[in-house]
């Protein structure tokens, strides 16, 4: 606590500083709610905050910065929203996302979204209610999985890979299939869908994806969407963040590892505020180590 103390006031000047993260993951009260409180769901065993970590780890390990927000948000600020399995929607936010698609933002959506209102009505004519729209395509059942049953998923370049726990039924209206069922009931059906709104993207995905296949496609959708990691190259266990204050920027570079330290290639020249030492090209962080560095901010 005392070597804390001690590096609180080397970093003040970035106090007021505001996140510059163009990827942002919902994690709202009210969606939490409507998952787990709601009974008579298809399956009642939904963990709200495991499910969104899901979504928020991948990107974190690839070292882009990622605000949480709520159904209240201002999501003109982003290029990427990402929404993991809010089956309860606010009229207000749904119109929102429908604006920053529309706008030429994309939007990453989980299944089992878009179901209900605020006051936990089912939103009709058919699902996604909220979201059939934007996701081109409408769902006439979800299909929960059986213990330990797994499903396999043909992505349009034939790669394969495995999902489990969930698939919804999907029929494309105006979507393109990104990837398909191989077997079982649905074989044949969409499992991953995009659709393009005015001048963004949708992604759907319509099931449980295994971690590697759901890590592969947040950051395709990233990377279409143009934005770049905070930083190239890094081990995934560096979380790296910028954020801007007048005309500085100041990069935060936390190394998760307890054992291993890290090496990461930095954007340009600045000053370590914890030790007061200019650095340049590369930085090491020794485990569990933590540097902040303060840059002349992009124009």
């Amino acid at each position: 606590m005392e070597a804390l103390g001690n590096e609180l006031p080397r970093i003040a000047e970035a106090l007021g500083s505001t996140s510059t993260a163009q990827v942002a993951v919902l994690f709202d009260w009210n969606a939490w709610w409507g998952l787990e409180t709601t009974y008579g769901l298809p399956r009642n065993d939904f963990d709200y905050p495991k499910l969104t970590t899901e979504h928020y780890r991948p990107l974190l390990q690839a070292q882009h910065a990622v605000d949480l927000i709520s159904f209240g948000s201002d999501l003109s600020r982003y290029r990427v929203v990402v929404v993991p399995n809010a089956y309860l929607i606010s009229d207000g936010f749904a119109a929102a996302l429908e604006e920053f698609v529309a706008g030429g933002g994309t939007l990453v959506c989980s299944f089992f979204s878009g179901v209900v209102d605020l006051a936990n009505q089912v939103r009709q004519p058919a699902y996604p209610g909220a979201l059939r729209r934007l996701i081109g395509a409408y769902i006439d059942e979800y299909w929960p999985a059986r213990e330990g049953e797994t499903f396999t998923v043909r992505s349009a370049d034939g790669t394969l890979s495995t999902a489990d726990w969930w698939q919804d039924s999907l029929h494309p209206e105006t979507a393109r299939v990104l990837g398909s069922y191989v077997g079982g009931d649905l074989d044949g059906r969409a499992a991953i869908v995009e659709n393009t709104v005015g001048e963004g993207r949708v992604v759907y995905i319509g099931t449980r994806l295994a971690e590697a296949a759901l890590r592969d496609t947040l950051l395709e959708a990233v990377s279409v969407a143009g934005v770049a990691p905070v930083v190239a190259g890094a081990p995934e266990h560096v979380e790296a963040t910028r954020r801007v204050h007048d005309g500085a920027a100041y990069l935060f570079l936390l190394n998760h590892s307890d054992t291993g330290s890290a090496t990461v290639a930095l954007p340009a020249p600045g000053v370590d505020l914890l030790t007061g030492a200019a650095v340049a090209g590369s930085i090491t962080l020794e485990p569990a180590g933590v540097v902040v560095v303060r840059m002349v901010a992009p124009q």
